[in-house]
């Protein structure tokens, strides 16, 4: 039975969070054909996270009321593309890139210029349900995923790396 650790980081600007699990060997390259998509679901993703907004959910030890649905932002998603092929490829786990970059760097590179954003990343979630599922039941993540000040939202996958970047303009 594998080990389950959970570490949590809040950066000032997009109240960002993730969870480390441990990494499947058997993650795709990122720098195949195929690394221009995101390889995620994102009508699950959508209904998934809408639904826990649609009826509000406690996170940790704080209740999170009703919060609008989100959008799904394909500039969103290729900022988390971007990011997830990074640390697949660069075997590293961090909001922050070797190159110094953060979330909000990233989210601009893409065109999407930002009035706030957030940022969850997690390894080794095997699907759609299984991330969204880990992230609602950490406290951080869950404060991004009910934060009414989002209204858009992409999510992206290299290998087991899962990156979830929120916006607004």
């Amino acid at each position: 039975m594998k080990s389950v650790f959970f570490f949590f980081l809040f950066l000032v600007f997009g109240s960002a969070s993730f969870a480390f699990l441990p990494i499947n060997k058997d993650a795709v390259d990122p720098h195949s054909k195929n690394a221009k998509s995101s390889g995620v679901n994102k009508t699950i993703l959508l209904e998934l996270v809408n639904e826990a907004r649609k009826k509000g959910c406690k996170c940790g030890d704080t209740y999170y009321y009703p919060a609008a649905a989100l959008t799904w932002n394909d500039q969103l998603e290729q900022a988390a593309l971007a990011h997830s092929a990074d640390m697949f490829s660069k075997k590293y786990f961090s909001h922050i890139s070797p190159d110094g970059s953060r979330a909000g760097d990233r989210i601009e590179k893409t065109g999407y210029h930002w009035l706030t954003y957030g940022e969850n990343i997690g390894m080794g979630f095997k699907n759609e349900k299984e991330v969204i599922d880990g992230w609602l039941k950490s406290p951080g993540h869950c404060k991004n995923l009910m934060n009414k000040d989002y209204k858009e939202m992409g999510i992206a996958r290299t290998g087991n790396y899962w990156v979830q970047n929120f916006g607004s303009k």
